[in-house]
């Protein structure tokens, strides 16, 4: 039922509001959305030069940026960033949802993994929330998500995938991140199938 309400959440945002923040009253689950999911919001880092988006049939919106990356042993190196724009509270959960898909496998594979975090924007850059999804040539949504255990104020922390795990080009279509508060059951939170 969530991934529908996300998947309805990021269309909405898509449509109305691509380049600006959404306005709550477009649907429920837009009042917890703490970020601006649009794709010219990512910033990359660890690239010469950063990608644009650029049309990508079969993901919302139809824009996604592609970034090619090399094996490394700190897979951070490279890496695709967003500001977290609202405020989490101490015991907020949180739940970040990446549409991503591979658009050129790591040698010998047809999946990677790609490892998702909500952090806080300066060093030591703690996680609030992390996991890895599975990707694969079609478009899929991962997701990481946590219980906070501090207060971060707006711009504190941001949302990161780390995409150096392997020589592959990866494409990003848009990121939510979701705050629903204080008390939230996280059983009812999509998790990534392994």
């Amino acid at each position: 039922m969530l991934n529908r309400i996300l998947g309805a959440a990021a269309a909405v945002l898509l449509a109305i509001v691509p380049s600006t923040a959404p306005r709550a009253q477009d649907d429920d689950i837009l009042k917890n959305l703490i970020n601006n999911p649009n794709v010219a919001s990512w910033q990359v880092l660890g690239v010469n030069r950063p990608p644009r988006p650029q049309h990508a049939e079969g993901v919302l919106g139809e824009r996604a940026i592609r970034i090619a990356a090399r094996r490394s042993d700190q897979p951070w190196t490279v890496a695709a960033q967003m500001p977290v724009t609202g405020a989490v509270k101490q015991g907020d959960t949180v739940l970040l949802a990446v549409w991503a898909r591979l658009a050129v496998a790591p040698p010998g594979a047809e999946t990677s993994r790609l490892p998702l975090r909500v952090q806080e924007s300066t060093p030591p850059y703690a996680a609030l929330a992390e996991d890895a999804g599975t990707v694969g040539s079609t478009w899929t949504m991962i997701y990481a998500s946590g219980v906070a255990t501090k207060d971060y104020a707006p711009g504190a922390a941001n949302l990161a995938v780390h995409l150096a795990g392997a020589d592959q080009t990866v494409e990003l279509g848009p990121a939510l991140l979701l705050n629903f508060g204080q008390d939230y059951d996280a059983s009812k939170l999509p998790r990534n199938t392994p």
